[in-house]
């Protein structure tokens, strides 16, 4: 069954059982009108969590919508993950070998993706972008279609995740403070995000950890610091769980700034700082050694001031 096919087959069943699109959606947190509207009209192909969300609302079981559905491919979701789990803490090597992962998953799978995984992949593209140039220009299509999945929900899926760390991106160039939806959002996720460690599946907490670092750092930089103490506490909660303590170092490095600004305590620092140059030498990571001095110089050196 084609696209176009299984698109008139869900509309026909919609219709007969007279449900408005409006209706079928709902608060749209699942899948919204516009999401339906083109899975009906066979523009793009549903992913499993979708087809199953429409079957439930049909009265039907998975399988007797769509009996032909196939998983993804195990190839993509490989490399899927290995972009997401790698850091490259902007070492261009790195950068460069992440940038040829995405153009593979692009030129091989994205054409055969449904629309839902191809948003996970753009996402995740637009969130590097942003990243690495600082321009807020990329994804910005994506925040408008879906901001409110993000916005309002109280459990998160991948998709969400991901979503919430380009929206983050973004945020480090908004003055939340004149943006009231905006900084809507952000407080959301502050509040939301940490106790998502209880509800994201154990193989997708390092994707949550990575967005609370995202989290944190902007949180920091717009001194919001009234929930970086949870959000602090739920990364370790990660790392601890997950038995990864790649990203230690990055951790240490928060923990001292966050002792510097807010609790203005230059021993308690000076700590964390001596963790941080141990755990980044322990991976034998000599760039990020590097950056990690070179924060802790600057950081100082404001704070003598």
């Amino acid at each position: 069954m084609d696209n176009k096919e299984f698109g008139l087959k869900i509309r026909t069943l919609r219709e007969e059982k007279g449900i408005t699109r409006e209706d079928f959606c709902g608060d749209e947190t699942e899948l919204s009108v516009r999401q339906l509207a083109r899975i009906e009209s066979g523009e793009s192909k549903p992913t499993f969590t979708k087809i199953t969300f429409i079957a439930s609302g049909l009265g039907m079981s998975l399988y007797e919508l769509m009996p032909d559905y196939v998983d993804l491919p195990e190839e993509y979701l490989a490399l899927k993950y290995d972009v997401l789990r790698t850091p490259t803490y902007e070492e261009n090597k790195k950068m460069d070998w992440r940038d040829k992962i995405l153009s593979e998953i692009y030129d091989r799978f994205y054409d055969e993706l449904p629309e839902e995984e191809q948003l996970a992949v753009d996402t995740i593209q637009s969130f590097f972008d942003v990243h690495d140039t600082s321009e807020a220009i990329y994804g910005k299509e994506i925040l408008k279609d879906y901001i409110s999945q993000i916005s309002h929900k109280e459990k998160y899926g991948i998709n969400e995740l991901l979503m919430s760390r380009l929206f983050l991106e973004h945020a480090r160039f908004i003055d939340l403070e004149t943006s009231p939806k905006e900084k809507f959002v952000f407080d959301h996720l502050l509040e939301t995000l940490p106790g998502q460690v209880e509800l994201v599946h154990p193989k997708d907490l390092f994707i949550l950890r990575d967005v609370l670092f995202v989290l944190v750092g902007v949180a920091g930089a717009k001194e919001e610091y009234e929930h970086i103490s949870a959000v602090i506490q739920t990364i370790e909660q990660i790392m601890n769980r997950t038995q990864d303590y790649q990203k230690l170092p990055i951790l240490k490095m928060i923990c001292w700034k966050y002792e510097i600004s807010v609790n203005n305590n230059r021993e308690n620092a000076s700590q964390f700082y001596e963790q941080a140059v141990l755990a980044a030498q322990m991976i034998g990571d000599s760039n990020l050694l590097e950056r990690i001095e070179g924060e802790w110089k600057g950081d100082s050196q404001r704070n003598a001031q």
